[in-house]
């Protein structure tokens, strides 16, 4: 199983392939397949040291995704439900808390706080497609890309092995379109509604064409936003705000008219000392499994090399 899983295994089969429309490796190939064969002392040993990491790797993922349930839930009770804590420590809405319609979006919110179109909390800018005839690269060489295919279900992305880079004069080309650490992508063509924020690895790093940046943040900060665009409600609001037929987009003009709930600065700040803590080792984790997976790779690309 590790030796099929090696990168270099993937371009043999692909070599080694027939076919125009659909690829096949045929049987033959396959059985003609060689591959070092160590002693079973030895083979115990690599797949304890590749199940190891793969363990730490899903340890870490079901750590970072219960971090990201706890900090919806409490995005959730504090923002939707309106229960955060009172200056008595009590549940906001339960105790009595004073409510307000909201006109722009007819439902009642905790009195003083105000309803923003995104235009007025943010800048949302476009990235940008590579000049035609220019195509990305594996070997790490320029500026990182971020593609749709890099964006995920955990919060932060970061820098790892699968992000692919433009070349230094590319890069000069499109160097206006860049993201910034704790800016928030959004995905607005093909997979729509992804949301990612930047983690400092990919600082200045390149974005498509195909997701749309929002920073310089205003009465609110990146976190607030995430959540927001996250929760069931903002999907939903992507939805509504999506275009088109078989191949859907999300306008930049209808993201900016998205209508976002903005709380006291007090309610804000009290939650963000919350939430930063959770940021905190969800960044850490995904780091730490953006190095278990190279390490991973590393293992498999070396077992051509294995002795006993």
């Amino acid at each position: 199983m590790m030796w099929f899983r090696r990168p270099e295994f993937d371009r043999y089969a692909r070599f080694m392939s027939h076919g125009s429309v659909r690829e096949l490796l045929g049987w033959e190939e396959l059985c003609d397949v060689e591959l070092p064969i160590p002693s079973p002392d030895k083979q115990r040993e690599i797949v304890k040291e590749y199940n190891t990491i793969l363990q730490r790797i899903d340890l870490n993922n079901g750590l970072v995704q219960k971090l990201e349930e706890t900090a919806q839930a409490i995005y959730k009770q504090w923002f939707v439900d309106f229960e955060f804590p009172n200056e008595n420590g009590e549940p906001y809405k339960s105790a009595g808390g004073e409510m307000e319609l909201s006109k722009e979006l007819e439902v009642e919110i905790p009195k003083g706080w105000e309803v923003k179109s995104l235009i007025k909390l943010c800048d949302t800018k476009g990235g940008k497609r590579l000049p035609k005839g220019e195509a990305l690269n594996g070997d790490k060489k320029g500026n990182p890309y971020i593609k749709v295919a890099d964006l995920h279900e955990t919060k932060f992305i970061v820098l790892n092995d699968d992000i692919e880079y433009v070349d230094e004069e590319t890069q000069k080309s499109i160097s206006r379109y860049i993201v910034s650490k704790n800016d928030v992508i959004l995905s607005i063509v093909g997979t729509i509604g992804l949301v990612n924020v930047v983690h400092e690895s990919l600082d200045k790093a390149n974005l498509t064409e195909n997701c749309v940046k929002l920073t310089n943040f205003k009465s609110i900060n990146s976190d607030y936003i995430y959540h927001y665009l996250s929760s069931p409600i903002g999907q939903r609001n992507i939805e509504t705000k999506t275009v088109g037929g078989v191949q859907g987009k999300l306008p930049l003009y209808n993201i900016q008219s998205i209508q976002v709930v903005v709380p006291k600065p007090e309610i804000l700040e009290k939650y963000l000392s919350i939430s930063s803590g959770i940021n905190e080792i969800q960044q850490v984790k995904t780091t730490e499994n953006s190095k278990l997976e190279l390490i991973r790779d590393l293992l498999l690309s070396k077992l051509a090399t294995v002795t006993d």
